[in-house]
């Protein structure tokens, strides 16, 4: 017993603590009552002390706090509840059918914010002050061109003063939303006319609405409020707290909204705007000033169109790659892509998001699978300068990839995981060539040949070479077979006068019947560089030894 105690204890308490909230609405003067309930079950509910429940939503019929008989007021201090002081019995009380609205009221404020059944607007875990507070701005201003209600007439004593009071809510509540919507317009064709906001238009009837209604399961009156501005006002809408169900209502929104969702400056968005890149419309703000809007679907569309391009960041990681190869990928033409894509509204990065897919699909289309050494392959990713050396190379290396010439020898998640033969890599680069051969400085350096000589030789096609970019400057290389190839045809004068302790003009003065090829001419009109064929050499040799045993006599 002792515990269904201590819950009868804690409803109680918790329903006084209830009523202490109603603070001047809760009936202290006279009860009120429903004849069914009383006769149902005498005694009294908690809810039927608040000064705005009119009516009993279980049996749909007015409450009563005057009785018939005697013409008196309820007292709270009778002698017995189900009776009158003079005695009449409650429960033969008249039954007076209950109003949609009393209904509506009475329902959310009996149950405490649970759903009203099937009364529109339908609403649930209502605030009771919130209501309140909805209700009394709604029925202080009736009318809205004629002046509010004393305030002291939100604070009804008896049943009958409360039914007064509350009586616009029969209309506002008509036909669901139609009363509401025929009362806001109302109040706009009575507002002023040079309003420019809803503030200003609707005055403090509004702006206690919206205080009180947002962020609340009240919102739909609120929401019914704006949409009626939009449709009937000029004004411009979204400059309060209610911003979001403006655009809601309007399908609009403002150039700097508009701005910052689709991730630029409000100086482009306008910008954007005035060459027509971005349609909008404009409001008039003030007295001169004007508001610039932008629709929903127009901020949708640019949206769109921006994300299809990507930033460099997400291009790397939609890749898997590093910065530096994807700028070889952007020059190499592989993607596209726009230096000045900010410029343009409609990109939101400078790479294009489906050229990068379409690059991946069709490496990875072409991919022949096949069982290379792991040293023997290189990644996409490792297409750097840093690693290959040469960055027009890795551009060619690239193109040669995406044209189909070079195929990948494994599939991959990304682009950058996807393995290449190491012998159809080195084809595009420099660095295995002069790893394989010689430059002209090393060449210079390993015989003592000057380097104005070789460079003279190779441009007059003497000695072979391979032209390739090392670090972004050209350069030539010496193959084996080509240094092989040129030592089999020429000599340097100066390496046979060397060989013979002459120097190379004494040797040229004893040979001026053999032809000097290669040499290069300086201003001073010397030669420089001059090379002897082997050939000749060789005949040179063949008449020596015609002639006698002497000529070879050795200098020793």
């Amino acid at each position: 017993m002792s515990e269904i105690y201590r819950k009868e204890v804690a409803l109680s308490r918790q329903k006084e603590a209830l009523c202490r909230d109603w603070s001047r609405l809760h009936r202290t003067k006279s009860d009120a009552v429903c004849p069914t309930c009383m006769a149902e079950s005498p005694y009294l509910r908690h809810h039927w002390e608040h000064a705005y429940v009119t009516a009993c939503p279980k049996h749909r019929i007015q409450l009563v706090d005057k009785c018939n008989a005697c013409g008196e007021h309820l007292s709270p201090m009778r002698l017995y509840i189900g009776l009158c002081a003079c005695g009449n019995a409650l429960d033969s009380m008249p039954k007076v059918s209950a109003t949609r609205a009393q209904l509506w009221l009475s329902t959310l404020m009996t149950g405490k914010g649970q759903p009203s059944g099937n009364l529109k607007p339908i609403s649930q875990d209502v605030d009771t002050d919130v209501l309140v507070k909805v209700i009394r701005t709604l029925c202080l201003h009736p009318d809205p061109t004629k002046p509010a209600l004393p305030r002291g007439a939100a604070l009804p004593k008896t049943v009958a003063e409360a039914i007064e009071f509350l009586a616009p809510l029969d209309a506002l509540l008509a036909d669901w939303p139609t009363g509401l919507r025929s009362h806001v317009e109302q109040r706009i064709a009575a507002g002023r006319r040079d309003a420019r906001t809803l503030n200003t238009l609707l005055g403090d009837w509004y702006i206690s609405l919206r205080k009180a209604c947002q962020g609340t399961t009240l919102e739909p009156l609120l929401q019914v409020i704006i949409n009626v501005a939009a449709e009937k006002s000029e004004c411009v809408l979204g400059l309060d707290s209610a911003k979001a169900m403006a655009q809601d209502a309007t399908k609009y929104v403002r150039a700097s909204d508009a701005a910052r969702a689709i991730g630029v400056s409000v100086s482009r968005m306008h910008d954007a705007m005035h060459t027509g890149e971005c349609a909008h419309r404009t409001r008039r703000m003030g007295t001169r000033g004007q508001v610039y809007e932008v629709s929903c679907a127009e901020v949708e569309r640019i949206q769109k169109r921006r994300a299809e391009w990507i930033s460099d960041i997400t291009a790397c990681e939609l890749a898997n790659v590093t910065p530096v190869v994807l700028e070889r990928m952007k020059a190499a033409g592989v993607i596209r892509s726009d230096i000045r894509w900010r410029e343009d509204i409609m990109k939101g990065g400078p790479v294009e998001r489906q050229s990068l897919l379409d690059l991946y699909t069709s490496v990875d289309r072409g991919a022949q699978s096949a069982a290379v050494a792991e040293d023997a392959t290189l990644t996409w990713s490792e297409f750097t300068s840093r690693r290959m050396g040469e960055k027009r190379a890795i551009e060619s290396l690239m193109k040669a990839i995406a044209s189909g010439d070079v195929k990948a020898v494994t599939r991959a998640r990304t682009l950058g995981e996807m393995y290449f033969r190491m012998g159809d890599v080195s084809q595009h680069f420099g660095t295995p060539l002069l790893e394989a051969g010689m430059s002209i400085h090393q060449l210079s350096k390993a015989t003592g040949w000057k380097w104005e000589s070789i460079s003279h030789w190779m441009e007059e096609g003497l000695l072979a070479c391979e032209s390739i970019q090392l670090r972004g400057q050209p350069c030539r290389v010496v193959l084996p077979h080509q240094l092989l190839a040129f030592r089999q045809s020429y000599i340097p004068l100066a390496d046979l006068a060397r060989a013979m302790n002459m120097k190379a003009s004494a040797l040229s003065l004893s040979l001026r019947g053999i032809e000097l090829v290669g040499a290069k001419g300086l201003p001073d009109g010397a030669l420089r560089g001059g090379l002897l064929r082997i050939a000749d050499i060789g005949r040179l040799a063949v008449i020596g030894a015609k002639a006698g045993y002497d000529l070879f006599v050795p200098a020793a």
